[in-house]
């Protein structure tokens, strides 16, 4: 079901929180580790936030955001007002590297579903204060890393409460993408050649077509109004309201940037907020 709520109250309070730690130290936690992949064997950096001290011991919910095509994992910490925007929010943000894999199991044999969805997840419940329930679990990403939020998160539905979206590259399995028409090398090397079954398999319209809406995780997309993935985000939002996936879809000002996709994150966590994911 396609819902457009507003979130005035929650985002509020989101901005609140970020004018009162405005021009003081962060508070946030920022913690840059390592973990082995089992999944794609060698070991890879992330990053943890977690809450200021004064927020408790946990445990806690948990974000994980993922970056776009030719990104990192330090591109969310750097170059978004993340750690000041979740100064006051009962909530860990980890941030993965997924090079530029899409976040698939690919055709080269790079596991890096398996890594986001069962090795990281894995490693930070063990190590750090968060809520090992799929309850406490969220997934979102930009560009590269929306298709992958959604795409795992449908995949899993077990283990995700919500999957959120700013950008994202949904057509990437197609062979007239808007991605592929300049990086086509790239996309064969992760995906096969058009009609492979990895492509088939990892095609989110796809996906969203077999769905089970009464145990599917709550969606959430945004989209510029000038980005050029806009039309394939208006296709997928169609697609979900067809399935009857419980969902929301956002058009607002902005390109396929950094400028963009900061202003969004506040509206993430607002929407994280309401619907009672995070304090």
């Amino acid at each position: 079901m396609r819902r457009r709520p507003c979130y005035s109250i929650a985002l509020a309070t989101v901005c609140a929180g970020l004018m009162a730690s405005s021009g003081a130290a962060r508070g946030a936690d920022e913690i840059e580790l390592r973990l082995h992949s089992a999944a794609l064997g060698r070991d890879l950096p992330y990053i943890v936030v977690r809450p200021a001290p004064e927020r408790g011991r946990g445990p806690f919910p948990v974000l994980y955001l993922l970056h776009g095509y030719d990104g990192d994992y330090t591109n969310w910490t750097r170059k978004t007002r993340l750690l000041d925007l979740v100064r006051s929010l009962d909530l860990v943000v980890v941030t993965p590297d997924g090079a530029n894999s899409w976040y698939v199991n690919a055709a080269n044999g790079e596991r890096w579903e398996e890594y986001i969805a069962t090795d990281l997840v894995a490693e930070i419940e063990a190590h750090q204060p968060v809520i090992a329930r799929r309850r406490g679990r969220a997934i979102a990403g930009l560009s590269m890393g929306g298709y992958g939020a959604v795409r795992i998160a449908l995949a899993h539905p077990d283990r995700y409460a919500i999957a959120a979206s700013v950008s994202g590259a949904f057509d990437i399995t197609g062979e007239d993408s808007v991605f592929s028409r300049k990086n086509s090398p790239d996309v064969l090397a992760v995906f096969g050649a058009p009609g492979s079954q990895v492509r088939r398999a990892n095609d989110l319209f796809t996906v969203v077509s077999a769905a089970n809406a009464a145990g599917a995780p709550y969606l959430w997309l945004a989209c510029g109004s000038s980005d050029p993935w806009l039309p394939v985000n208006r296709r997928l939002d169609a697609a979900m309201t067809s399935r009857g996936l419980a969902h929301e879809f956002h058009e607002r000002p902005g390109g396929h940037a950094w400028d963009y996709w900061d202003r969004e994150l506040p509206e993430i966590l607002a929407m994280l907020q309401a619907r009672g994911f995070v304090r």
